[in-house]
């Protein structure tokens, strides 16, 4: 986590408040999702353009902003701030394998949808289109739901 944590000028250090944006950003997600499978004419490409400007200005993990710190392991690939440590490391790891197997699941069964014998597009193609949001916002949104309330010493 980050030394700052306020979004929107709400404290985001106590987990529920965390908690209540992960839900928010998602509920935003779901329904953005559920207008692009109904108008299967549209392009996915706003839900994915969404996901990531929620993922690097508000989440986190990828960039300068959010709540979460950069995930670089070396100094010279982390400009932006400190380097995490293995506690830090550790958690993302496991973060990332928690989020993954199931994307990865959406992902493959996606694709089989929309190939014989099945040839479901529309379902393929929102399988795969939930997949790839996951795969981008899911790791972060699982830290900032499962790490403890934060303290800070207050400065004297």
């Amino acid at each position: 986590m980050r030394d700052s944590l306020q979004v929107f000028g709400v404290n985001m250090a106590p987990r529920a408040n965390r908690r209540w944006l992960v839900a928010v950003v998602y509920t935003i997600f779901l329904a953005a999702w559920v207008f692009l499978v109904l108008n299967p004419l549209l392009s996915g490409l706003p839900l994915l353009l969404l996901a990531t400007v929620v993922n690097g200005l508000i989440l986190g993990g990828y960039g300068r902003a959010g709540l979460i710190k950069p995930f670089g392991t070396q100094q010279f690939l982390c400009k932006w701030g400190p380097v995490n440590d293995e506690r830090e490391l550790h958690r993302r790891d496991r973060m990332h394998f928690y989020a993954y197997r199931w994307v990865v699941i959406l992902m493959v069964l996606g694709y089989f949808m929309t190939v014989r014998p099945f040839d479901h597009g529309l379902v393929g193609r929102a399988l795969l289109l939930l997949g790839l949001v996951l795969g981008l916002t899911l790791p972060q949104a699982l830290l900032l739901w499962t790490e403890p309330d934060v303290e800070y010493a207050d400065a004297e």
